[in-house]
């Protein structure tokens, strides 16, 4: 597997630095036009990333109330900057990520078992409410590109909504049980929790997407694109799911390239395509890059004598 990914990797490099002098003419004409994107909407992209950010901590906070944790919303929102970080501009980023998140969670006193269950969670959360995403813009588009993963994508969606709405009175005491049992002496005293927790959370995970992608609509606009809604969601969450392989840190290009891809077939002109993707790219990733390094050097740090298990009275 480690020779597959090297040679994956040396592949994608290959053909990307291709690309790049082929389209080297494109790219340029693309950046000199991101010098004259409009400020009103970049003002509007960072305060949708930021809207984005606290959907996501709030999600967070809610899988913490299932193990009748509580963090500081605060704190919580620094780690997630601090885990963009990692996983935009170091290899393995997405491990080293979750290893600190799980680190620090342990800092604020959260048992292992409900640690662990968290940053599961999330990223099933994730997953779910990204195909609902999708879901929306391809139930929109009757004849557009990829139409013909509509019905597969949008029968996922259903199963999905189906399961939260007539699930959710089952889920969040299953959710309790798997951390009192996988979790042993370290599980979480029981507490009594709401039913509507699975469906909360779902909205929340969706308006994280939902607030993200109005990032990459408002750099189409500062731009001057206007492209079907249909067509920009598909896009968005096409370069998203593309995202989630882990070759390079921060999707190495991949997003970008898949994301103007399906703009370009929605529309979209090439270089105006592309400027609006890389300033989409700056407000929701690379410019919390230096942001999330200077979280991480001011927040303390998880000591070893912290991740222990609290010994349990005889």
């Amino acid at each position: 597997m480690r020779r597959v990914r090297v040679a994956g990797t040396a592949a994608f490099v290959g053909v990307a630095a291709y690309l790049i002098l082929a389209r080297r003419g494109s790219i340029e004409h693309a950046l000199s036009r991101l010098g004259r994107a409009q400020p009103g909407w970049i003002v509007v992209a960072v305060a949708a990333e930021f809207a984005s950010l606290v959907c996501y901590v709030a999600l967070v906070r809610v899988l913490l109330q299932l193990g009748t944790v509580a963090v500081p919303f605060r704190a919580l929102f620094s780690l997630t900057v601090i885990g963009i970080a990692m996983l935009n501009s170091i290899p393995g980023g997405q491990a080293i990520s979750t290893i600190y998140w799980y680190e620090q969670l342990r800092r604020y006193s959260v048992r292992r078992s409900v640690a662990a269950f968290v940053l599961l969670l999330s990223t099933l959360v994730g997953i779910a409410t990204l195909v609902l995403l999708a879901a929306c813009g391809l139930a929109l588009d009757g004849h557009g590109f990829v139409s013909q993963a509509r019905f597969p994508v949008l029968a996922v969606a259903a199963t999905i909504v189906v399961a939260a709405v007539l699930g959710r009175r089952r889920f969040v005491p299953a959710a309790r049980w798997a951390i009192r049992h996988l979790g042993g002496a370290d599980a979480a005293a029981e507490q009594p929790v709401t039913a509507n927790h699975l469906v909360l959370m779902l909205v929340l995970g969706f308006l994280n997407w939902l607030f993200d992608a109005a990032v990459l609509f408002a750099a189409l606009a500062a731009l001057g694109q206007t492209l079907p809604v249909r067509g920009v969601v598909v896009a968005y969450s096409l370069g998203q799911l593309v995202s989630a392989i882990p070759i390079l840190p921060g999707g190495g290009g991949t997003i970008e390239a898949t994301m103007s891809a399906g703009l370009i077939l929605a529309g979209g002109t090439a270089a105006a395509v592309i400027a609006a993707v890389l300033l989409y790219r700056i407000v929701s990733a690379w410019g919390l890059v230096p942001l999330g390094w200077g979280l991480w050097r001011t927040m303390p740090n998880a000591h070893h004598v912290s991740l222990e298990p609290t010994p349990v009275p005889a």
